[in-house]
């Protein structure tokens, strides 16, 4: 309030001594800027709503528990789980909606892991090889027989055999009746070389590929490694296997050696990486500028990474006897202070665990705010004496 006075005071000096040689309404025009300008040297741009006591009064009112960061209490804090968040955001007619990971997928697995032996279908190749003996040596003949759209192979000297829905060991037990009732070769082996009848289909993202599906077991895990599927974050996998609906975890599918879930005939599974919210620590209030720092559950930084890295602390105006993490706990605000002024105390820091959303609030140094209070009554001082200036300058002119 004295530098306010004294601001005050130039003003009536000015207007005392200058009265006589400038006219009346300029007088008034300089009395008011000195005025109006006390203790502010910018006009804000201002939204005319209410008043700025309303606008303090109406804001939320939280409660904050300062609680002093201590090793018992930082043992505590350390405790406090690491939760991340998937950001659900598919309807765009509702708002986003923010899921704990662990609720996001909720894994579902097959209660049948076995497919039952391969069932021949339309399109399917089969491979009919017999051992013909000649005079001076054996020789090996062999035929392909496709499935046609009837479900039947066309077998010369034997006739139309239906193979539709039969497994290869059935094909080939009727096959060798046939044989044997025309006196053929019963010397033969029967096998698939080409799968045609049946597939099933994995989407990455927009891209979806149609994989054949084979006789030998094919596992979920082998598919996921041939479409090099990343695994920097967790994949959800949804099987869609007739009416039900499986859901893995795919990094949890591949830690678990013993999780060989099988692929069935005509699965569609779908590989969609989860959403994660970006985990972030805010730094506000005398560290340069306000600002958001990203963190990860791997690295799990600490109090020291946060406030020793880049320029948050600044020697000249931060009040190093006030650091603050503020960290939610259901309806308040545990405030954990730091004392730093004191640099055995910075080993505290090491020790304190950032979590996703955590607060940390370093105050202003009270030189700091006395300074700015004073430069900002003297920068309102220099406008009026340069006012002054240039009204002198125009009359004598």
């Amino acid at each position: 309030m004295s530098w306010i006075f004294f601001d005050r005071l130039s003003a009536v000096q000015f207007f005392l001594v200058y009265i006589k040689k400038i006219p009346f309404w300029l007088v008034i025009l300089i009395w008011l800027l000195s005025i109006s300008s006390c203790g502010r040297v910018y006009f804000p741009i201002e939204l005319k709503t209410i008043s700025r006591s309303d606008r303090s009064e109406k804001q939320e009112d939280i409660n904050v528990v300062v609680v002093p960061m201590t090793f018992k209490n930082i043992k505590s804090a350390n405790k406090t789980p690491y939760k991340r968040f998937i950001v659900e955001a598919g309807d765009l007619k509702e708002p986003a909606k923010l899921v704990s990971a662990e609720f996001a997928l909720l894994e579902k697995h097959p209660t049948v892991n076995n497919p039952g032996p391969y069932l021949i279908g339309v399109g399917d190749v089969i491979e009919y090889e017999e051992l013909v003996n000649t005079v001076t040596q054996n020789v090996r003949a062999s035929r392909r027989l496709a499935v046609n759209e009837d479900g039947l192979i066309n077998f010369f000297q034997l006739g139309r055999i239906n193979a539709e829905g039969k497994t290869l060991s059935e094909l080939e037990d009727l096959i060798y009746k046939k044989v044997v009732e025309t006196g053929g070769n019963t010397d033969f082996n029967l096998f698939i070389s080409d799968f045609r009848s049946k597939s099933f289909s994995v989407s990455l993202g927009n891209v979806t590929k149609s994989m054949p599906y084979v006789s030998t077991p094919t596992f979920i895990k082998d598919i996921l490694g041939e479409t090099n599927v990343s695994t920097t974050v967790d994949k959800k996998i949804s099987i869609f296997r007739g009416s039900e609906v499986y859901v893995l975890s795919y990094n949890k599918l591949l830690r678990d050696t013993r999780k060989n879930i099988r692929v069935f005939p005509d699965d569609r599974i779908f590989v969609e990486p989860l959403n994660y919210k970006k985990e972030k620590v805010l730094i506000v209030g005398e560290t340069g500028a306000q600002r958001a720092i990203a963190i990860n559950s791997n690295l799990r930084p600490s109090l020291s990474d946060t406030i020793f890295s880049g320029t948050v602390l600044n020697n000249t105006t931060s009040d190093f006897s006030q650091i603050y993490v503020l960290r939610k706990k259901k309806m308040m605000f545990q405030a954990y202070h730091l004392d730093i002024t004191d640099p055995t105390r910075v080993s505290l820091a090491n020790q304190f665990e950032m979590r996703p959303d955590d607060i940390v609030f370093v105050a202003t140094q009270p030189l700091s705010l006395y300074s700015r209070t004073l430069s900002q009554i003297l920068g309102s001082t220099g406008l009026t004496i340069q006012a002054r200036d240039t009204i002198r300058t125009e009359l004598g002119n």
